[in-house]
């Protein structure tokens, strides 16, 4: 991912799903069969764009919110450190 050297702190990578986590929601089906869909390839990086506001309204309501996030998706490898 490329950042430019101003914004850079407005980007914050936080983890990544990867491929052998991922699952479609659902399955589709056609006239009640289930149509194969093939795996996934790729992973899911999960990045966050803050602006400045964002930033300060997150730590005065809820320093803890990364931290929630990532108890909510256990698949997710998470990277978040203190002060993000």
């Amino acid at each position: 991912m490329h950042h430019s050297a101003t914004n850079i702190h407005t980007c914050k990578f936080l983890g990544t799903i990867p491929s052998d986590q991922l699952q479609y929601v659902k399955v589709p089906f056609w006239n009640n069969i289930q149509i194969p869909l093939s795996k996934h390839t790729w992973e899911l990086q999960i990045i966050v764009i803050w602006n400045t506001k964002g930033r300060v309204r997150r730590n005065d309501h809820n320093k803890d919110l990364l931290k929630e996030i990532a108890k909510e998706i256990p698949e997710a490898k998470w990277e978040i450190k203190k002060h993000t």
